[in-house]
């Protein structure tokens, strides 16, 4: 459980997030990483009741998917990203 995850993409390209009982203020503030054209990353969240989310500066919506801003309640919530060199950000292409 952590306000600002802490995520290597050289190191995963799936990350979960258990247990949360406090809202995400960023999930791009601990982000690291050299990620390259079309690598997948899959983050999911489940939280302890519903919990805000705040993307941060290296993610963005694609023209389908929009980025989800909250959990809901202990439900796990599973957002897929592929990286776009062009815009230089984990673009969302997936919520479920």
């Amino acid at each position: 459980s952590s306000a600002t995850p802490t995520i290597n993409t050289d190191n995963v390209d799936f990350y979960s997030l258990t247990a949360q009982t406090a809202d995400i203020t960023s999930f791009t503030t601990n982000l690291s990483g050299t990620p390259t054209e079309g690598q997948t990353l899959w983050i999911a969240i489940t939280g302890t009741a519903a919990r805000a989310i705040t993307w941060g500066s290296s993610f963005s919506s694609s023209g389908t998917v929009t980025l989800p801003t909250t959990t809901v309640s202990t439900t796990r919530l599973d957002v897929g990203f592929i990286w776009n060199s062009v815009s230089s950000k984990w673009m969302c292409i997936a919520v479920a």
